[in-house]
């Protein structure tokens, strides 16, 4: 008698569809071995504290203001001094413009704000005056003009590579800052720390 092959074929395949399932599904499950008490069982080591990844940026060492040269500091010095009596030349000349262009941005923000204005428009000079600051040109013409003609730079402290103050001694021997100033490109420009 001859089983057509199509009745043959599917109960095989479902049969091998079936054993290949259960095979792949189960497992043989192993018993594991009873530990030993042995002189011979050692210890786990101590886990392994896992290193902080690196994130590519090395955090660069404090700035020391005393490890810099003293060629470079007369150079800066030379620099910094050479800018003060520029700028007492730009102001004596009332030269709001080229006073402008030697602030920083943020210099030029900080005393552009009508905060800043108002409260310097509260101290007693320019109130006996009866000036109110409104711009920048205000306090350059009413703040600037009248107390920056005759600057002296007599020293210089740098903060960091980029930042210095630039220092006068009054009569009486004390320090006073006369200028914060910053290095943007290769210009000194003054700035505001706050």
């Amino acid at each position: 008698m001859r089983v057509p092959f199509k009745k043959l074929c599917i109960p095989t395949v479902a049969v091998l569809a079936i054993a290949w399932i259960a095979a792949c599904t189960t497992a043989p499950v192993e018993e594991p071995e009873p530990l030993s008490e042995s002189p011979a069982v050692r210890p786990l080591p101590e886990p392994i504290e896992p290193s902080p990844e690196p994130t590519g940026i090395e955090s660069p060492a404090p700035f020391d203001p005393d490890s810099v040269s003293v060629e470079m500091k007369q150079a800066t010095f030379f620099d910094v001094r050479a800018l003060i009596q520029g700028l007492n030349s730009i102001i004596q000349a009332k030269d709001y413009e080229s006073w402008a262009m030697a602030l920083t941005d943020d210099y030029r923000s900080y005393y552009s704000s009508s905060d800043t204005l108002d409260r310097i428009s509260d101290a007693p000079v320019l109130k006996r005056q009866g000036v109110k600051l409104r711009s920048l040109q205000d306090y350059f013409i009413y703040v600037v003009y009248p107390s920056r003609q005759n600057d002296r730079v007599d020293d210089i402290e740098f903060i960091d590579a980029t930042h210095i103050r630039a220092i006068t001694v009054n009569v009486k021997g004390e320090r006073l800052v006369l200028y914060n100033l910053e290095k943007i490109g290769d210009t000194w420009k003054i700035a505001i720390w706050r």
